[in-house]
């Protein structure tokens, strides 16, 4: 907790706005699903922190639950954890350029990291920055299994990337990653399985044909939280990277995955009750799109009930009033779920730790709008 941070034992409604709301009770029973689902399983669960920015103690919370290592998009995010005591890391992404490389291998010399490639310049690079620090650096070729973004083309191109990486000093193949983004909310739920299927198939598919050319692959890691239940139907994955399990949001849950709890809501106070006409039924809060984000559309209310969001501009949120929900006065507070958990997230520097809805703790975001 920093100077000014309310103290545990405040009640929800007593907190300043907008504040972002975490129910640590369903982060629980989150944590509590996804181990159960792995346990007696060989496949592992690497969670990615993208989410919720590399907040240490919600990734702390996940090893504990199990978790053998965790995953980033950033290296920011990576040298967050480490700090933190985080031993076992994969940046699943591809870190280029000289500033961010000799980042990279200095925090290789404080745990197991491992990154992706998929360029030959890119890899030549690390070789060379791993080399002057004598180092040893994990390195995963990611392939494309369909999302087309970044990743190597299966099979021969994959040979040859991990081929070329086992002749560069300095660096340790450790295996292959692969990303079925192309599942997730693109796709309509009757088809996800099939896709996901098809996708992580020719994923581990890679893993055999590297293999049978002579190079172990130790490491076949991707899917997420749309798909872990499909992926993990796939023989030759050994780890699952989902993040947004553990937090939810309401899209999430729209489009197929509803064996998880939301946990996270905005806490937002009403600071006017319009009396122009056709504002009667009004009420506009103190929350708009830089405390929610609406890339996944307008965040459900939560509570009161009988109360809908009609827009959301930058700093204000004008709310539709039904029922009793009409007897809202300024000052009062509304409490909405969060759709973009993603995107929320990224726009608070804090996150209120609530148990029965009384505060607990108050845990920093430290990567709060940092992107690299």
């Amino acid at each position: 907790m920093t100077v000014g941070d309310p103290s545990p034992g405040t009640p929800k409604n007593e907190l300043d706005t907008p504040a972002l709301l975490l129910d640590l009770a369903v982060v629980e029973r989150n944590l509590q699903r996804m181990a159960a689902f792995f346990t007696g399983s060989e496949l592992q669960l690497r969670p990615h922190v993208k989410l919720y920015k590399a907040t240490p103690q919600l990734a702390q919370l996940q090893l504990a639950a199990g978790a053998i290592g965790l995953t980033c998009a950033k290296l920011s995010e990576a040298e967050v954890l480490a700090a933190a005591g985080v031993t076992d890391i994969l940046i699943a992404n591809q870190v280029v350029g000289p500033a961010k490389i000799a980042r990279l291998v200095a925090l290789a010399k404080t745990c197991d990291l491992k990154v992706a490639v998929d360029s030959r310049a890119n890899v030549a690079a690390l070789s060379h920055a791993a080399q002057a620090e004598g180092i040893s650096l994990g390195i995963l070729v990611e392939v494309n299994i369909g999302h087309n973004r970044c990743g190597v083309a299966p099979f021969g191109p994959a040979l040859e990337m991990a081929e070329f990486v086992l002749s560069q000093p300095g660096l340790e193949f450790r295996g292959l990653m692969g990303y079925d983004g192309h599942c997730t909310l693109k796709v309509a739920e009757s088809e996800r399985r099939a896709l996901a299927l098809q996708a992580n198939r020719l994923l581990a598919e890679n893993r055999r044909y590297l293999e049978q050319s002579g190079i172990p692959v130790e490491i076949v890691s991707g899917s997420g939280t749309f798909t872990y239940r499909f992926a993990a139907e796939v023989e030759g994955l050994t780890e699952i990277q989902a993040g947004t399990y553990l937090l939810m949001d309401t899209a999430f849950q729209e489009h197929g995955v509803r064996e998880f709890e939301c946990a996270l809501s905005v806490l937002a106070t009403v600071i006017s009750r319009p009396a122009y006409p056709g504002g009667e039924n009004m009420a506009i809060v103190d929350t708009g799109r830089k405390s929610l984000s609406p890339q996944l559309g307008n965040p459900e209310i939560k509570s009161p009930a009988g109360a809908y969001v009609r827009s959301l501009s930058d700093e204000h949120g004008r709310v539709i009033l039904e029922n009793e929900a009409q007897d809202l006065q300024v000052g009062d507070k509304v409490e909405l779920w969060v759709r973009d958990a993603n995107g929320t997230i990224n726009q608070f520097d804090r996150f209120y730790v609530l148990r029965e809805g009384i505060l607990e703790a108050v845990w920093a975001i430290p990567l709060c709008g940092q992107s690299t």
